[in-house]
């Protein structure tokens, strides 16, 4: 290779890797905005992955459960020192300790039933039924609300630059500057319930009850949009190649390119509410209102399915050893594994509409309509059969050294008086 060719492929190296390094440091930029725990918001990241890179439990045992008193519809969201934010229908965001008790109660006028998004400054960001977005100090007082013109289901998601985004049943999705100042509203055709997810490069997608999914610029401007055969509840979650996957409440689950065509869609036998979720490799989950969990591999084919015995509408959540986490209106939680198998299944005492978290510790999070919040985690290991064999050993290894020792001391004692 000559002296030029040599310092063009170096130079080329060189912007690969300079491009790689720019996008990492977007990346852990839009990361930063959020806190840093194992759950800061809806989905557990910007992208909707609904991946942990914590282990869940491998049999369940109730950790303890935390009673609201009131249906529990929203999903639980962890902070940095391990609290756990959960929304209820009797206007409440509770504040819980590890340990399942209650640290603080902040008080809104109407249901909160979307999850709680935790940012880099501790500062909480929930929407109410009572049509506004609130931003909550660490000790649960109220730093400000932005108020929109009707209730908002759909939970916020936080930019590189600081700015809230969310939606509302007044049609909108709004930009919120971090003062609770507006930056600016995109106006869809219905309802906004569907909570925003971000790529990479800003892009904010979502979906509307006009049937539409949507990518809409850092400027509020339209980039594209895709119309899908039913209402749009389901938030989108975000492949490591930019394709957008969302459901919609005509049965099918849709793979969007970056430019808004369609790569397919897969069909089940029931209106798709609940959010997907994507495997480190590639394989996207989704429940289904006709009460199965599907894997479908990222060519849109069928991998497997898991039947539940009443609709799903909880979203799927992946442990880091790939066992996926669902709720079911059949009343449990299930842990299912990587290959369609089931793992375990926890009973509440009503519907599990919520969808699961994972904390650092492996214990999963998840609401119930029996108005509490469920701490599940791994049994504590039981060292009494180890202990007992450990003191079996131990009195048979003295038996066995005060039988030698005396039989030395019996022979030292004949050698000796033969000397003599």
């Amino acid at each position: 290779m000559n002296r030029s060719r040599f310092l063009t492929a170096w130079g080329i190296v060189a912007c690969l890797v300079l491009v790689s390094c720019v996008a990492f440091a977007l990346a852990d930029t839009a990361r930063a905005q959020l806190a840093n725990s194992p759950w800061p918001m809806f989905r557990q990241n910007l992208q909707h992955t609904g991946r942990s890179p914590y282990r869940g439990p491998r049999t369940p045992l109730l950790k303890w459960s935390f009673n609201a008193g009131e249906y529990i519809a929203s999903s639980p969201t962890i902070a940095p020192d391990g609290t756990i934010y959960i929304g209820t229908y009797n206007a409440s965001l509770y504040a819980i300790s590890p340990d399942g008790q209650r640290r603080w109660t902040f008080r809104a006028a109407a249901e909160i039933l979307c999850s709680a998004t935790v940012s880099r400054d501790g500062t909480i960001y929930v929407g109410s039924h009572d049509h506004n977005l609130y931003a909550i100090n660490p000790d649960g007082t109220e730093k400000w609300r932005f108020t929109t013109g009707d209730l908002i289901f759909s939970s916020p998601a936080i930019g590189v630059d600081r700015t809230v985004y969310f939606g509302s049943g007044d049609g909108n999705l709004y930009a919120i500057n971090p003062d609770g100042s507006l930056k600016w509203s995109f106006a869809t055709g219905d309802y906004v319930t569907s909570s925003p997810a971000i790529g990479a490069d800003g892009t904010i997608y979502f979906g509307s009850y006009d049937d539409n999914i949507y990518a809409v610029n850092p400027d509020g401007s339209e980039s594209w949009r895709f119309a899908s055969g039913g209402d749009i509840e389901s938030s989108p979650a975000i492949g490591p190649d930019g394709t957008i996957y969302i459901g919609s409440l005509d049965g099918n689950l849709y793979a969007l390119s970056p430019d808004g065509s369609l790569k397919w869609s897969f069909t089940t036998s029931g209106a798709v509410d609940s959010s997907p979720a994507i495997a480190a490799d590639g394989t996207v989950y989704v429940g289904s209102a006709d009460g199965n969990l599907y894997a479908i591999n990222p060519d849109g084919s069928l991998k497997w399915s898991f039947a539940t015995a009443a609709p799903i509408f909880s979203c799927p959540a992946i442990g880091a050893d790939g066992t996926i986490y669902i709720g079911s209106l059949d009343s449990r939680l299930y842990a299912v594994n990587p290959d369609g198998s089931l793992k375990w299944s926890f009973a509440t005492g009503h519907w599990v509409q919520s969808s699961p978290a994972i904390g650092a510790d492996g214990t999963i999070y998840v609401g119930s309509y029996d108005g509490k919040l469920y701490a599940v985690s791994q049994p504590a290991p039981d060292y009494r059969p180890f202990l007992g064999a450990f003191a079996v050993a131990v009195a048979v290894a003295g038996a066995i050294i005060y039988f030698l020792r005396g039989k030395a001391a019996r022979a030292g004692s004949r050698k000796g008086g033969r000397n003599r």
